[in-house]
């Protein structure tokens, strides 16, 4: 008596099938099985079999979709910390005034005018381009020296900022003869930024020179932050009652140096800045994921650590020779991005801006809250907000690997 294919003992045995009669060609997209076969499109029934390529795609993308609505979803979180941000502060300034003042400044009274263009939204455009620039700067700096704690303090980027800072206030001394000309209320500024840039440079080139690895850099930077430090505590040392003042006062970060002025030339430094990296998005990735070894797949590593170094060290620069020396968006921006999107650099280069941006903008607003009617330095605000961050981030790490 015959028996139908695919039943009966002998189908245990037959090669290439998988019981009920199901050929393993038949899984392969594009070409038609046997009869009673298992359809191209029902690959994933077939257990110990991988997806097809159209899952795969199918998976990608959703992969893609959410990432894409997460940055949305952070960017529109962004603009809504910066509304809020413009309508909290010393006075009284309701909604719809604010909004009639950005819509039509010339419908709101003068005093509204005055109060939202020259004293409000300095400080919230001064907190978003910070905190874009200071997460950026700490997820490259996580990156060329792979090491997740990484930020711009680890290569002293901000203490040679506070030095170089310290120096104009205290010993009115500045880098190339900026006196001459810079405009005098940019000197502070543009001696802090070719001080942190400056340094970088340095311990690059050093680094280059030498060969060292990441973790003698690292060694480096650490060593670097502390000289500036203490050269920084022997000017307070010199410095007279005002200009110690002045220096704390910078030293402590503060939002309220925003000018418009200073706010074009962040903006312009990220504009010129960010483009590079995101067309080396996917060597940044293999970087990131590879370290050293991703020279295997082209990449010139070396070339790449000092363009991102580089890079890093100019946003910091910028961002704390505006601000001041403020802590932690570098750290907890990268972080936060890292657990929404992962490591593509892809999407997460943009997320760490995002995060950045709507860190030090809620930091912002917290500083006008904690104490009303005074407005706390920032760099004491974002301290006090990463803190309980980085300890979250230390205790699920520890359950995570305890898995």
């Amino acid at each position: 008596m015959s028996m139908p294919a695919g039943t009966g003992p002998a189908a245990a045995v037959l090669p290439g099938t998988v019981p009920g009669g199901a050929a393993l060609a038949a899984v392969v997209p594009g070409e038609a099985g046997p009869v009673g076969s298992v359809p191209a499109t029902d690959a994933r029934a077939v257990p110990g079999l991988p997806e097809a390529p159209g899952v795969a795609v199918r998976t990608y993308r959703r992969s893609v979709a959410r990432r894409v609505l997460l940055l949305v979803a952070l960017v529109l979180a962004g603009l809504l910390a910066m509304l809020a941000d413009l309508v909290v502060g010393s006075g009284t300034l309701t909604l719809k005034q604010v909004l009639a003042g950005l819509v039509s400044p010339s419908s709101v009274e003068p005093v509204v005018r005055v109060v939202l263009w020259d004293i409000r939204m300095p400080v919230t455009f001064t907190a978003a381009l910070a905190g874009i620039a200071l997460a950026l700067s700490g997820s490259l700096m996580q990156t060329v020296l792979n090491n997740p704690l990484a930020e711009p303090f680890t290569l002293g980027i901000s203490s040679a900022a506070g030095f170089g800072a310290a120096l104009a206030i205290v010993f009115q001394t500045s880098l190339l003869g900026l006196a001459a000309w810079v405009p005098a209320e940019l000197i502070v500024s543009a001696n802090a930024f070719l001080f942190s840039l400056v340094t970088v440079l340095a311990v690059a080139f050093l680094a280059r020179r030498t060969g060292m690895g990441v973790e003698t850099v690292t060694l480096l930077g650490i060593a670097v932050h502390f000289v500036f430090s203490a050269l920084l505590a022997f000017a307070q040392y010199f410095a007279d009652a005002n200009q110690l003042q002045t220096l704390v006062f910078w030293l402590l970060g503060s939002l309220q140096r925003g000018t418009w002025t200073k706010i074009a030339i962040n903006a312009a430094i990220l504009l010129v800045v960010v483009p590079p990296l995101l067309t080396r998005a996917w060597a940044m990735t293999a970087l990131r994921g590879f370290g050293d070894g991703a020279v295997v797949l082209g990449i010139p590593v070396e070339r790449l650590r000092l363009l991102m170094l580089v890079a890093a060290a100019v946003m910091a620069g910028s961002a704390t020779a505006t601000i001041g020396i403020v802590g932690f968006i570098g750290l907890v921006g990268p972080h936060m991005a890292r657990l929404l999107v992962g490591e593509d650099q892809r999407f997460s280069l943009a997320v760490t801006a995002a995060c950045g941006l709507l860190v030090l903008v809620l930091a912002s607003l917290a500083s006008k809250l904690i104490l009303p009617g005074l407005i706390l330095p920032i760099g004491m605000v974002t301290s006090l907000l990463g803190v309980p961050f980085f300890l979250a981030q230390i205790l699920y790490g520890r359950r995570r690997v305890a898995r």
